[in-house]
């Protein structure tokens, strides 16, 4: 395996990167191309005494930085080490593809130099967080903060088929996040979604709602909840973690009997402090992109660095997941509903779809794209792939000068290919107040006017579970 590493992406860069590289490519034999400036990449791997491991160098001349915009360093920096890193994934140059560096653009770059999955409308974040056993895969964990109902299927067909490939759980057990175990209790949106993905039985072990203290209690393999409320769950827990492990700390600081009792279970202590240690997960996929890709936190340390490349170099991972992902999508039922995407090519349309799927509103005195006519948005639907024929996935890229590039012999560009023909499902219009899998509405999203850039977060730290 072969996993390209952005080396200057983190607040620990490059020498965390670099040093976690190493302790990958020593303890599991990992092969690992560092991307970034080649100058100062080969000075600290030659501190590291890392020279005769499989390590190699490919050059990049720019930085994305934490406080980029996710677009702007997409179109404005195609050299960073990010944007290199994704076209040697793509050109299948490398079999994934890590970065601890700005998620926002992280996730934009993705869907546009890798594109989407065949049928997969957003992609997600899939965050591992503590139980009593092997984990429980939260989904998402903070790309998407407005969903439609057919989101919270995909994430949940996500979420099963990592679970099932990656954690190795036969019929992983799925629940939504929701307010109250009861089916009356939720809202329309989890109404809807938790409707069809009990149709989807044979395919998906659907248990039903669960609520946010079923997270850490091992009673579901798999929460599904939209980006907002997923990422507000995993910092409530992140935040609880350090809390108490700040105050079992000064309970064996307090004096000789604490000293003494430390002593006496200290390995235990150990044991639960590894168990919430974020580091020990490296960090958390991107699901849905068209390759393997691996966010790590901002402030990953060398060893979060070394698990990460791990988990991008899991062969499960890398040959099975995205597979099943596509085969089980294409077998929701037709009426869950379909994302009708705006008609037209190059820069407008692609900033366009980006805005909407990253919810970025436009800027003080940007001039905002108007959405098309119904008659531009009824032949983009007229002009979707049959039922049971999958969308084609023609090459292309994003240039210097931010022109986007067409494919061989003239096909669509990657961004295009990707979006413009959705999954093949039509859109259906609500009966009533409850959707149920016949009345799924999933129309053209609106850019979210509660912010003003993409709200894609990842904090893919481990939290403890409260006591009761």
């Amino acid at each position: 395996m072969k996993i390209a590493l952005d080396a200057m992406g983190g607040d620990l860069a490059p020498k965390a990167n670099v040093e976690g590289a190493v302790a990958a490519a020593r303890d599991f034999g990992i092969e690992v191309v560092l991307v970034g400036n080649q100058a100062v990449l080969e000075k600290e791997l030659a501190e590291c005494g890392g020279s005769k491991l499989p390590i190699s160098i490919v050059h990049a001349s720019e930085t994305v930085e934490m406080s980029d915009s996710p677009i702007e360093s997409v179109l404005g920096k195609p050299n960073s080490s990010m944007h290199v890193g994704y076209e040697m994934l793509k050109r299948g140059e490398a079999d994934g593809f890590l970065s601890a560096g700005n998620s926002g653009a992280m996730m934009t770059a993705a869907i546009v130099v890798l594109g989407n999955l065949p049928g997969v409308d957003r992609p997600a974040i899939a965050s591992m967080v503590p139980n009593g056993g092997d984990g429980t895969v939260l989904i998402d964990a903070g790309a998407n903060v407005e969903v439609k109902p057919f989101n919270l299927v995909e994430f949940a067909v996500m979420g099963a088929a990592y679970a099932r490939n990656v954690r190795k759980i036969a019929r992983p057990r799925v629940g939504i996040l929701s307010n109250g175990e009861e089916d009356s209790k939720g809202s329309d949106l989890t109404r809807a979604a938790a409707a069809t993905l009990r149709a989807m039985a044979p395919d998906i072990n659907y248990i039903g709602y669960v609520e946010g203290r079923d997270i850490n209690r091992g009673s579901v393999d798999v929460v599904v909840t939209d980006g907002f409320t997923g990422n507000v769950a995993l910092k409530t827990m992140e935040g609880f973690a350090a809390f108490i492990l700040g105050n079992v700390r000064e309970l064996f600081d307090s004096g000789f009997r604490g000293r003494l009792a430390y002593l006496l279970i200290r390995k235990r202590l150990r044991a639960m402090r590894e168990r919430f240690d974020p580091s020990e997960y490296g960090g958390a996929p991107l699901l849905g992109v068209n390759g393997v890709v691996i966010m790590a936190h901002g402030s990953s340390n060398a060893r979060a660095i070394r698990n990460a490349i791990r988990s991008a170099a899991d062969e499960s991972f890398v040959r099975q997941v995205n597979a099943e992902i596509v085969e089980t999508l294409r077998k929701i039922p037709v009426a869950a509903g379909q994302v009708v995407k705006p008609a037209g090519k190059g820069i407008r349309a692609l900033l366009h779809r980006m805005r909407e799927r990253l919810h970025r509103h436009p800027k003080e005195g940007e001039e905002p794209v108007k959405k098309p006519p119904t008659g531009a948005l009824e032949a983009a639907h007229a002009e979707a792939p049959p039922h049971g024929a999958t969308p084609s996935r023609a090459t292309g890229s994003i240039g210097a000068t931010g022109s986007l590039a067409a494919g061989a012999n003239g096909s669509k560009p990657a961004i295009d290919a990707a979006h413009d023909h959705p999954p093949d499902r039509q859109p259906d219009h609500p009966q009533g107040h409850q959707q149920g899998p016949q009345q799924m509405r999933h129309d053209a999203e609106a850019p979210s006017s509660a912010q003003n850039e993409p709200a894609a977060d990842i904090d893919p730290a481990p939290a403890i579970p409260p006591k009761h």
